[in-house]
């Protein structure tokens, strides 16, 4: 979800005229951490072709979780942070009422082509997950059952509440990229000529 969030904010930051560089004049508070995050969740994309990630991703997914929420929270005064950590929050508390495991669609892992995921599941090698069906209440509905399926490259089954990460990251960065160029149109001023008596 960081991935593709992060690229689409750049790529549509770029189609509306704004600079990769003004990300650099980003006041970030504890910024290593969405580094950590990003990198823990890229080794996930990984996972059906290393066993530790296969076995342990649920705990590796959860740390990157617990990551971006302290990050975000020192940092809810930028514009858009609060639908990135509403997105997190939602995901921890569907993990916190299934006893640590976040529900997620056979169905859709199928269609994602991920095998060697559902293979793990049922088998119980694959702790992070528990099947949609095994969902507690009304968690069912935050629950990982999104398909992006085949040919994208990096397919995979999302919840409402990745979404919300999503498109919290495409419109924090896409609006950083294009602040201060508006910044700078609004100081430009229509200067009109005074002649003195």
């Amino acid at each position: 979800m960081l991935i593709e969030g992060i690229g689409m904010g750049l790529l549509i930051g770029k189609i509306r005229g704004g600079k990769i560089s003004n990300l650099r004049l980003l006041s970030i508070r504890a910024w290593p951490l969405i580094l950590i995050s990003f990198t823990l969740q890229l080794a996930l994309v990984f996972s059906s072709k290393i066993h530790f990630l296969l076995k342990y991703g649920g705990f590796i997914y959860d740390i990157s979780l617990l990551l971006l929420v302290v990050l975000l929270v020192m940092n809810t005064s930028k514009k858009w942070i609060w639908v990135i950590l509403i997105g997190v929050i939602m995901n921890l508390m569907v993990i916190s009422f299934n006893g640590g495991k976040m529900p997620i669609s056979i169905e859709s892992l199928s269609l994602a082509g991920k095998y060697a995921t559902i293979e793990g599941i049922k088998s119980g090698e694959i702790l992070r997950y528990v099947p949609l069906n095994e969902a507690q209440g009304i968690t069912k509905l935050l629950a990982k059952y999104i398909v992006i399926p085949k040919p994208y490259l990096l397919s995979k089954v999302m919840s409402v509440g990745d979404l919300l990460v999503s498109l919290g990251f495409v419109l924090f960065i896409q609006g950083e990229m294009i602040r201060n160029r508006f910044a700078s149109n609004s100081l430009k001023m229509i200067k009109i000529p005074y002649r003195g008596k």
